[in-house]
């Protein structure tokens, strides 16, 4: 099995985190059939792509949202990869704020597919007393990330 390399897993995902924000069902393809999922929305583990499938498209498809995925981070581990970061995603006027862990594996096909998905909520963001905008906090948290993504995150 080829070996996995940091820049064709950000490409993967950057492919996959944009059909989440267009509500598309190619969304659902990117996981392997096995996959298992934590998601802030059921209190248990589910099994399958096809069982989150059904939990999960009616709310879904043609649904546009915002994603932003800030300070990601990929760890190769052998023949599968460990990406983490955290998610501020935007659906009509609301906004949740949550930590993601994913791990992609390669196929025998050289395809890509998602094993497991792990989302858990972060407290919600206040606004400042100051009287400044959501906006204006979501431009210093991407300012953040990125000066973090230059010169790294703690360990």
């Amino acid at each position: 099995m080829p070996d996995l390399k940091e820049e064709d897993v950000s490409a993967f995902l950057k492919k996959w985190v944009a059909s989440y924000e267009n509500g598309d069902k190619s969304f659902f393809d990117a996981f392997a059939p096995d996959a298992s999922f934590f998601s802030v929305s059921s209190p248990t583990r589910i099994d399958g792509v096809e069982e989150f499938r059904r939990g999960f498209e009616d709310q879904f498809l043609g649904q546009k949202r915002r994603s932003q995925v800030l300070s990601p981070e990929i760890r190769i581990a052998g023949d599968a990869a460990i990406v983490s970061y955290h998610n501020r995603v935007s659906v009509g006027g609301g906004t949740a704020n949550l930590r993601a862990t994913i791990v992609v594996v390669k196929g025998r096909d050289g395809g890509f597919k998602i094993a497991h998905l792990h989302n858990s909520p972060l407290a919600s963001v206040g606004v400042p007393a100051s009287g400044r905008s959501p906006e204006a906090v979501t431009l210093l948290e991407e300012r953040v990330a990125t000066a973090a993504a230059a010169v790294g995150t703690p360990k």
